[in-house]
């Protein structure tokens, strides 16, 4: 079997689509957690609402 050797422009392509692919990765993690944070404070603000009603009761 031949392997084909990159050149080493072909190999800076690759390397600058990884960094971008990571860079947009990072991104999307960050808007995610800020998401699940967000959410996770809805919900737990919505529970002690929730005992709150149930002990004036």
């Amino acid at each position: 079997m031949t392997e084909k050797v990159l050149n080493e422009k072909k190999l800076l392509e690759i390397l600058e689509l990884a960094k971008t692919g990571e860079q947009q990765l990072k991104e999307i993690s960050e808007m995610a957690t800020a998401m699940a944070e967000k959410y996770q404070r809805w919900y737990e603000e919505g529970m002690a609402r929730k005992q709150k009603e149930e002990q004036v009761k």
